[in-house]
């Protein structure tokens, strides 16, 4: 029987830990009231979730808890560029309109306090449970491990008084990261990305309980071509095929495939409960299909909504990207939130959720151009739909700004590929596409990126692009296009007021 004083004590550590970050929330708090009105806007986003300052990359959790949408990210507030990492937390009711909230993770452990890097989230006994991986630099070494934190309101989260939960990596500490758990039956999963002698390793681990866990081995590795390191691994299942996202480091550029520094695509197979292993399910450059084929797109999450909808928001950046907005006091930005969806062939489509009509807030243009015409888009947030009405003849359209710059949305039908072109080195990205009846892109602009979908989502391009002025647009190519297109609304923000009022409950509940 545990004594009393034992009882008391881990008792008082708890309180006192929950004093100290409400200490720290409210310090980053202030900090974020002080910066965001000095913030440049010129290439801010209105519809894209962004940090309220600071830098973003990687989503992390991406779940629904308490009848809203949670999405953590990556989050250093105090510059625009990577420094040691927490966990930004933005809510929503609709998958369109965000809401920004406290960090929900910083780092000042012993065990996390060089960054709280990416994990997942899960839901058990009413819980919102977070699994990241501490990140401590020490005489010129990495240590990574894996950590637990705890939330009853999703919003308040007090990490596990016994981090880390799993202390070593089999291959050592440097690369051993990114946990992602979900739970089937009984038991407990984690796949965590890690790394030996130049190859990379997908780990599986098992837990009855969440909190102790046994490895169960390496189920996968790259032998080689498939690069040297895996993060932020992600998994589920779909029409009863297991699908697996890798973010993958070191893959070597092929013709038009794998062009960026790394790459997140999916491999398609089954696992096996019963041994925890995958089966039919070959990782290879031949088998690996990237998920997007722009330039800026990684560590990919996913979830599965109430109703059955398997969803996906990635980080729209690349480490290779400049960031031309990092001196502007804040930097990145991730997708919008977008659905997949299995095709007969084994092949994932993905389009924007259903849920972002409701960003529509005006028709700008509804008419056809020839190509040679040309008309300026009237806003720096829009939406455009565009189609041709044959696959017969080459389709171009061209988004200008700033004399020569500009990017060109193109369909080559001779070649049977769509491709974009963002200008400078290595500007073009192109992928295979052959659309039945018509060309159809989607396109989203939203100030300082652009996402297009072609067709049903068979094909994705993710950019950033940085115009300083409304972009003019022009019809190319050979044949007529179509274009509708919306301005759309402001839906990620910072409710000053909601946030003074967290903030008072947060002092008042832990002091």
């Amino acid at each position: 029987m545990v004594c009393r004083e034992v009882l008391a004590l881990v008792a008082w550590c708890c309180a006192a830990a929950l004093a100290e970050l409400a200490q720290d929330l409210a310090h980053i708090e202030d900090f974020i009231q002080q910066k965001r009105y000095l913030l440049k806007k010129k290439y801010r986003p209105m519809y894209h979730i962004s940090a309220p300052v600071g830098w973003l990359n990687d989503p992390n959790g991406f779940i629904f808890f308490k009848r809203q949408y949670h999405i953590f990210y990556q989050y250093h507030p105090y510059n625009g560029a990577w420094g040691p990492i927490h966990w930004g937390h933005v809510i929503s009711d609709n998958l369109v309109d965000w809401a920004f909230y406290p960090p929900a993770l910083v780092p000042k452990d012993h065990y996390d306090k060089h960054g709280c890097l990416s994990g997942s989230a899960v839901i058990h006994n009413s819980y919102l449970t977070l699994f990241y991986s501490g990140h401590v630099l020490s005489n010129n070494k990495t240590y990574q491990t894996q950590n637990v934190a705890i939330s009853a309101d999703g919003i308040i989260f007090q990490k596990y008084l016994y981090n880390p939960i799993i202390r070593n990596g089999p291959f050592g500490n440097a690369d051993f990261r990114n946990p992602k758990v979900w739970r089937f039956r009984n038991s407990w999963y984690m796949l965590i990305g890690s790394s030996r002698m130049q190859e990379a390793h997908l780990l599986l681990y098992t837990s009855p309980d969440l909190f102790n866990w046994k490895l169960n081995g390496t189920i996968a590795k790259s032998y080689g071509d498939m690069g040297y390191m895996w993060e932020s691994p992600d998994f589920f299942e779909i029409d009863g095929l297991s699908v697996l996202i890798l973010s993958v480091q070191g893959i070597q550029g092929d013709g038009h495939r794998f062009r960026n520094l790394y790459q997140t695509g999916y491999v398609i197979g089954s696992f096996n409960y019963m041994n925890g292993q995958f089966e039919d399910l070959e990782i290879s450059t031949a088998t690996f299909n990237e998920l997007d084929y722009g330039h800026d797109f990684y560590a990919a999450k996913t979830m599965q909504s109430l109703d059955g909808r398997r969803l996906l928001v990635a980080w729209l950046g690349m480490w290779e990207s400049e960031f031309e907005e990092s001196n502007d006091g804040w930097a990145s930005m991730l997708t919008l939130v977008r659905e997949l969806k299995l095709t007969h062939q084994g092949k994932l489509l993905m389009a924007p959720v259903r849920e972002i009509v409701e960003l529509r807030a005006e028709v700008l243009e509804d008419a056809w151009y020839s190509p040679g015409e040309a008309f300026f888009a009237g806003s720096r947030a829009f939406e455009m739909l565009v189609n041709s009405t044959t696959v017969m003849y080459d389709a171009a359209i061209v988004l200008e700004w700033s004399g020569e710059r500009q990017y060109t949305i193109s369909f080559s039908s001779e070649r049977g590929y769509v491709s974009v072109d963002r200008g400078g080195v290595d500007g073009v990205r192109r992928a295979d596409w052959l659309p039945v009846s018509h060309v159809h892109w989607r396109i989203f602009v939203d100030y300082s990126s652009i996402e297009v979908f072609c067709g049903l989502g068979e094909v994705v391009f993710s950019s950033r692009i940085y115009p300083r002025k409304s972009m003019r647009i022009r019809i190319a190519g050979e044949t007529q296009l179509h274009v509708t297109q919306y301005r759309l609304r402001r839906s990620v923000g910072y409710d000053s007021k909601l946030h003074k009022q967290m903030k008072n409950q947060v002092m008042t509940r832990y002091q």
